[in-house]
């Protein structure tokens, strides 16, 4: 499994997987999730999930470089809207889970736009018609596509002017952008998680890749999941521990590092990236996912100091993606081994 989402009214679950499907799931007896709908068509694994604010549309983004948009109104018969389409690369990105296609979707809290991050570009759509769906800009982290890789996240402040996108790319790993004008994005400010040995990250060919953004509830902060650059002799690095990280945004021109916290290495293994972070609706826990299949509550009502207060298993293999259900007592969870996991967390 790639990705999750639930409902903005806490009763659906979509899931996205490798085998091109998307399955919703009614989750409103958490110990017996019913499947509801098979949602089929994409050429690609499907890397993304969200649901617009009003529940009424899903999209979903895939590897064959589409989202699709479905009316799940009535989730057991749910329609398609003809897919938004992107043009591909001529060369493959990098190696990786993600690489090549669409890696994430968002919808602005309005429910408008859509922000796709589709291999090294966002791409902003403007879907209030989901019949006729309008193209309105692409941008990139760099201005060297070279300099870029794939854009793994993307998510829209609570007020719809700001959009956090990160990418695995050599620089600009994380970025903010003021979407006031949203046919015109402008980059207000770079988020650059540090490594722990900064000289070792410049040689070997930049900082931590941003593999998930969330932003609080009031939108007052940004949380990014990376990797933190370690040593290992005989090689020219390799990424190790992994980092969740906050920044204020007090002046979104210029974010502010709070608080860090580490993911220690799983025993035998020499990575521990975060691939996906989770704002609890309060605001005042954050869930992050790493490679070594754990998930990490943490304690942020302290944004300086990060406690962790329970890590949670079950899953195979890496974590791909987490979401809290809107009224925080439910939190999904799926792993690269297939598999999708629900933790009461009341």
């Amino acid at each position: 499994m790639n990705t999750v989402a639930f409902s903005p009214d806490g009763r659906l679950l979509a899931s996205g997987a490798g085998d091109r499907t998307v399955i919703l799931r009614d989750v409103t007896d958490p110990a017996h999730p019913t499947p509801v709908a098979v949602l089929t068509g994409h050429r690609g694994a499907v890397n993304a999930v969200a649901f617009s604010p009003d529940g009424r549309l899903l999209a979903s983004g895939a590897g064959d470089w589409t989202v699709v948009l479905w009316d799940v109104s009535d989730p057991a018969r749910p329609a398609r809207w003809a897919p938004l389409v992107h043009r591909r690369p001529g060369l493959l990105l990098r190696d990786g889970w993600r690489q090549g296609g669409v890696h994430a979707v968002a919808f602005s809290p309005d429910g408008r736009w859509l922000a796709c991050g589709v291999d090294r570009t966002v791409v902003l759509w403007d879907v209030g018609d989901p019949a006729r769906p309008v193209r309105c800009a692409v941008v990139t982290h760099n201005r060297r596509l070279w300099r870029s890789g794939p854009v793994e996240a993307v998510t829209f402040g609570p007020d719809g002017r700001l959009l956090a996108t990160g990418s695995s790319g050599d620089r600009n790993t994380g970025v903010l952008w003021d979407v006031g004008d949203p046919a015109r994005p402008v980059r207000t400010a770079v988020v650059r998680p540090q490594a722990r040995d900064r000289a070792k990250a410049l040689t070997s060919g930049g900082g931590p890749a941003v593999h998930s953004v969330a932003f609080s509830p009031d939108g007052r902060s940004l949380a990014t999941g990376s990797g933190d650059l370690g040593v290992v002799s005989g090689t020219y690095g390799s990424w190790r521990h992994g980092a969740v990280m906050l920044w204020d945004l007090g002046d979104p021109a210029h974010p502010v590092r709070t608080g860090t916290g580490t993911v220690p290495l799983p025993r035998g293994g020499d990575t521990a990236q975060v691939y996906a972070v989770a704002f609890s609706p309060d605001g005042r826990s954050l869930a992050s996912g790493c490679e070594n299949a754990t998930v990490t509550l943490w304690d942020v009502t302290d944004p300086a100091h990060l406690a962790a207060t329970a890590t949670l298993v079950g899953l195979r293999g890496a974590v791909r993606a987490l979401a809290f259900r809107p009224d925080g007592r439910l939190l999904a969870g799926c792993g690269a081994g297939g598999t999708v996991r629900l933790w009461d967390t009341s």
